[in-house]
Formats: structure tokens, C-alpha cells, sequence
């Protein structure tokens, strides 16, 4: 079964970005097209826009970093939904689309994971989840999502806008995306057959167990580091627990990688 990938990403996440694009392209046989929303990759566009299979979608978000969680990447993840949006509005999917964050490494094809009986699969935090100082409680992530009835999740991704709206409009805490996305999920006043993926399984959060599908290199928060300490300190942070190494250095073009770092390097 063929499927296409979306994910979005500015200038301060290329090294990631280069990653996923490259890392999904070389493992995932099925895989039909990556479409990526530009949020203010500048000059970072090109290699990226370069690779096979790769769609860049313009957006009227230029994100400049300040940091994991400040208003420049609140926006910029507010973006994301709008631009999977409109491209749900654009092109006459035949197979499913996967949202997946940049920040992402993919080990092997993603197709086995893929249920077309349900409209929408959502992956479920391996703690269970938590609930907010506000009350909202979180189970599942935004990270890995994918849409299989694309038709209906139109309606549920508008939805989960217009909740992301009402948090903005209700000054509710920062971040919004995951928080909007489980109370869509809970009121599913579409009716959605909704399957529930293993965060450990499909984007593994710090560490990786065999037959993991892929690797998320989250954030832990901070708006201190600067763009290159931020991807080599997440970079850094998984352990390794499978019997293959995770080896980075065939994804990433070292010489566009030297002037990024060069470029948002702080000194």
C-alpha cells in the first residue's frame, strides 16, 4: 500500500528535517511522496527540495527561532494543521497520509503499520499519558498521526483547528497542538473508527526497543538552547537499546549541515 508522508519545518530544524526526508526516502519502499510545509527554511529549501519524492508547500509562516515552545514555534505548529488542511483541499488523496513531526528518524517502512479499517490512527504515549495543570488530560501525541479516510478527517482536522483557535481566543497555556488534538479525539463528533498506535512502536521517545519504526528526537522544553545545541543535545539523547546501531551520519549532508551550524551557532 502506497502513502504519502506531511511535515513542516523552519530553518533552525533543517538538520532534523534532512534527516527525516532522507531517512524515510532510503526505508520506506511504499512511500509515495514527502510533502513538506516551508515555515521559514530560507536557503534551506533547496537541498531539501532537491531530494526525490520531496513537495515543498509555501506558507505565510516565516518562523524565526526562539526557542522550543516560544510564540515563533507555537505558531509554527499551528501552522502545520492549517497547511495539512489545505492540502487535503488541494489534491484527491488515493491512499493514506501520515503526519509525522521533522524531529523524526525513520528506521524501516512504515506500511505495516498502516490500518485502513479505521479513519484516523493516533499514537498513545507509552506513560499513559498525564493531565495538565488546567485539566486537560493527554494520552495522545501529536507526532505520528495517520489519515486514512481522508474525506472524514478533513472535517476532524478543522475541527482540531477551531479548538487550537479557542485555546489562542481562552489565553489557555502553551503548547496547544497535543492538547487540542485529545479533546477533538475525545468529543470525535464525526464518529471516527479510531485506531491507537504504540508510541514505542511507531515514534519512540528517548529509547528504542526492536522492531521500533521510527525515532522521535523530542524537545525537553527549553527556549535556552540555540539551534545547533538543541539538535545535537536531542540527538544525543536516545538510548540505543535495539541490536543495531543508530547511525545519523547517512542522513544528514555533512557540508550544508557545517554551514547551518556555522550560520546559528552561538558564540
Amino acid at each position: 500500500m502506497n502513502y504519502s508522508i506531511f511535515t513542516t519545518a523552519n530553518k533552525s530544524y533543517y538538520p532534523f528535517l534532512d534527516i527525516f526526508t532522507s531517512s524515510a526516502i532510503e526505508n520506506c519502499k511504499n512511500l509515495d511522496r514527502i510533502y513538506v510545509a516551508d515555515s521559514g527554511l530560507g536557503e534551506y529549501q533547496k537541498p531539501i527540495k532537491d531530494k526525490d519524492k520531496v513537495s515543498i508547500l509555501d506558507t505565510d509562516c516565516i518562523d524565526e527561532y526562539s526557542g522550543v515552545h516560544s510564540e515563533g514555534w507555537v505558531k509554527a505548529t499551528q501552522m502545520k494543521t492549517k497547511s495539512l488542511n489545505k492540502l487535503f483541499h488541494v489534491i484527491d488523496f488515493d491512499h493514506p497520509v501520515i503526519m509525522i513531526d521533522s524531529d523524526v528518524c525513520v528506521l524501516r517502512d512504515i506500511e505495516p503499520i498502516i490500518a485502513p479499517y479505521y479513519d484516523i490512527q493516533v499514537t498513545t504515549m507509552s506513560t499513559g499519558g498525564h493531565t495538565r495543570g488546567d485539566g486537560i488530560h493527554i494520552s495522545e501525541i501529536a507526532s505520528f498521526v495517520i489519515f486514512n479516510n481522508i474525506p472524514k478527517c478533513k472535517r476532524f482536522i478543522q475541527r482540531w483547528i477551531t479548538q487550537m483557535e479557542e485555546f489562542v481566543e481562552n489565553k489557555t497555556p502553551f503548547p496547544h497542538e497535543t492538547p487540542a488534538l485529545n479533546l477533538t479525539l475525545r468529543n470525535n463528533l464525526d464518529d471516527l473508527k479510531i485506531g491507537y498506535l504504540d508510541e514505542l512502536k511507531v515514534c519512540a521517545d528517548l529509547e528504542l526497543v526492536d522492531g521500533t519504526y521510527a525515532v522521535h528526537f523530542k524537545s525537553n522544553g527549553s527556549t535556552k538552547d540555540n539551534p545547533v545545541d538543541n539538535f545535537e543535545k536531542r540527538i544525543m539523547s536516545v538510548h540505543n537499546k535495539t541490536q543495531n546501531d543508530l547511525d545519523l551520519d547517512g542522513y544528514l549532508n555533512e557540508q550544508v549541515y557545517d554551514d547551518w551550524r556555522k550560520e546559528h551557532e552561538t558564540h
